[in-house]
């Protein structure tokens, strides 16, 4: 590992007079789950490390009207076990119980999970199923971005050298909607994830319609967390069937492209999406019908 000094800043005013003025060779760090081991594996050579650990303002789950907001400081532990994360949003404890261990949970944070940008961030279905916004800073002001726009591509992220990512917020669940997550790899826990999925459901109670549908994988295209959109459309607007479901399993099958890898091919990948997505689909009508879809 080549060396590096380290920055600690006092507050979100030193960091962000610090970032302002430092933009070459710095990169953040909360814990280091994630940054610690791409240094170690030479993918990143930073020349200043930023330590936020300190920054405990930014560690928080909150609800302000009906809008749900995490803090980027706050940890994977401190996720799954806020009470502002209800019953109804149970979908982050069930990430959370196939997140790493508990070494893992207690250190990884949510903005280090969203700004790696890449396949293995169990969080980034869930949060763009939700629809999920994000906030940047800067010395010069902030900015609000949807998280699907703020995700460029694999580990490329919409966030300028002298900017931090804040926190990120979605609206929260109402009783018509619901959002279940699921996730298969080698082992059922310590696992980076063959594949991962997240849908949210809009269901009508009265005539069983599909008012709203969001479904996410953590590769859609090559190695890159995304929507599937022909696979939303074709269930939109219609009466939730497990023949739709069967149908709208093929649709997905034509719109997945996931790469290959060392761990698994790209057409294991897409055959193992269809089984999750209806899985995680019919879990969130169970939810919220209360039972199942048959």
């Amino acid at each position: 590992m080549r060396r590096f000094d380290v920055y600690v800043p006092d507050d979100l005013i030193d960091l962000l007079e610090y970032l302002d003025g430092h933009q070459i060779g710095v990169h953040l760090i909360a814990n280091g789950s994630d940054l610690i081991n791409r240094i170690r594996r030479r993918e990143v050579t930073p020349k200043v490390v930023v330590d936020l650990s300190g920054l405990s303002e930014f560690n928080y789950v909150r609800k302000e009207g009906d809008t749900i907001k995490i803090g980027a400081l706050t940890t994977v532990a401190d996720l799954a076990s806020s009470p502002v994360i209800d019953t109804h949003h149970s979908v982050f404890r069930e990430v959370a119980a196939k997140f790493g261990g508990p070494s893992i949970r207690n250190v990884a944070t949510v903005g280090g999970n969203i700004c790696a940008a890449s396949s293995s961030e169990d969080l980034l279905p869930v949060l763009l199923v939700l629809d999920a916004n994000v906030r940047l800073k800067s010395k010069r002001g902030e900015r609000l971005l949807r998280l699907e726009e703020f995700l460029r591509g694999k580990r490329l992220i919409d966030l300028k050298p002298s900017e931090i990512l804040t926190e990120t917020m979605f609206q929260e669940l109402d009783a018509d909607s619901a959002c279940a997550f699921e996730k298969i790899g080698m082992r059922n826990s310590l696992i980076i994830a063959f594949v991962s999925s997240a849908v949210y459901l809009k269901l009508n109670s009265k005539t069983g319609v599909v008012d709203d549908v969001r479904i996410a994988f953590n590769r859609v295209a090559g190695r890159i967390p995304g929507r599937a959109r022909h696979s939303e459309e074709a269930l939109r607007g219609k009466i939730l069937t497990p023949r739709l479901v069967e149908e709208t399993s093929h649709v997905l099958n034509k719109e997945l492209r996931p790469s290959s890898d060392f761990r698994v091919s790209g057409e294991y990948r897409s055959q193992v999406a269809s089984v999750l997505f209806k899985r995680a689909l019919k879990r969130c009508y169970e939810t919220l019908v209360g039972r199942e879809l048959v």
